[in-house]
């Protein structure tokens, strides 16, 4: 009877809610945060984020983490994620969303024994070919799916199978699979036609028959909606009227000065020869007074000895 009783309180004990717990429910007391994009690591998840009534936005001191995201955060794992809660990724470790192993997928080996992301057998990402399970592939033992050999369940080509998806054999599926996207590009391509020489694959921004100035101002994009090309007539001027920015002299473009890059930062690099062979000698004159005006001070000292 003492059992009974005490399993009794219990059970009406079950109903009983405490403040605090409808405090955690509601979310009282929480205070925003001080400034939006801070860490939240280790905070528990929002749950009116959830049904979209957070009042606090972005200022929230709880995760809020949306249900479409599968793959865990690789830049989160080592700490350098800044994204937060704007993130595309989950900031969540589970071993069961981690990303795919860049060097197992690729070089089908992996020496790190702690390996924390997964190890997928390429085997398994292989899809099964559709046009194999209608029937036929043309592309043969050269297809890039699986062809897989199954036996067809009789049920279901007569009509109905009981055991639905869970049979064990195979229900072919008669409609016309979707075509490949590469094959549709490809496709694609072909009807482009180049402006220039008027085949058929490529723009004119990549015509062989192009030269290399036609090529690159072909390869300038317009400038604004309301652009007009300059008019095909139109002539360069003359080498005697071109001044290079490079050194100042005329009669060359920039890219063809033999001066180098930094010939503007000279002083003397717009002089003429006769020019500098005065400087170089009114500069060796100027030494050269110096010079006698030390030795006479020096024989005057001595002679005052």
């Amino acid at each position: 009877l003492v059992k009974m009783a005490y399993l009794e309180r219990l059970n009406n004990a079950s109903e009983v809610v405490f403040e605090v717990e409808k405090s955690l429910q509601l979310q009282q007391g929480l205070q925003p945060l001080p400034f939006p994009g801070m860490d939240k690591t280790g905070s528990a998840m929002c749950t009116f984020y959830r049904v979209s009534t957070c009042r606090l936005g972005t200022l929230c001191p709880l995760r809020h983490v949306s249900g479409d995201k599968s793959i865990v955060c690789k830049h989160w794992l080592r700490g350098l994620c800044k994204k937060g809660d704007q993130c595309e990724f989950l900031h969540e470790y589970d071993v069961s969303k981690m990303p795919e192993c860049f060097f197992y997928s690729k070089y089908n080996a992996c020496s790190n024994k702690e390996c924390p992301f997964r190890h997928i057998d390429p085997e398994s990402k292989l899809k099964d070919c559709p046009w194999y399970d209608r029937g036929f592939c043309r592309h043969g033992p050269h297809c890039k799916n699986r062809h897989r050999r199954r036996v067809m369940c009789l049920s279901f080509l007569n009509g109905f199978c009981p055991d639905g998806p869970k049979c064990l054999r195979s229900h072919p599926n008669f409609d016309l699979p979707n075509a490949d996207i590469s094959a549709q590009r490809k496709q694609a391509a072909n009807y482009i036609v180049c402006h220039n020489c008027g085949e058929v694959g490529h723009k004119v921004s990549s015509c062989p028959n192009l030269t290399s100035g036609e090529a690159l101002h072909s390869n300038l994009p317009p400038f604004g909606r309301n652009f007009q090309a300059a008019p095909s007539d139109q002539t360069r001027r003359p080498l005697q009227e071109v001044t290079c920015y490079k050194c100042g002299d005329k009669g060359h473009y920039a890219n063809k000065c033999s001066r180098g890059t930094f010939a503007f930062l000279a002083p003397t690099a717009a002089l003429s020869h006769e020019a500098r062979l005065k400087d170089e000698h009114l500069a060796h004159a100027t030494h050269a007074n110096v010079h006698h005006q030390r030795l006479a001070g020096r024989r005057a000292g001595e002679m005052k000895r």
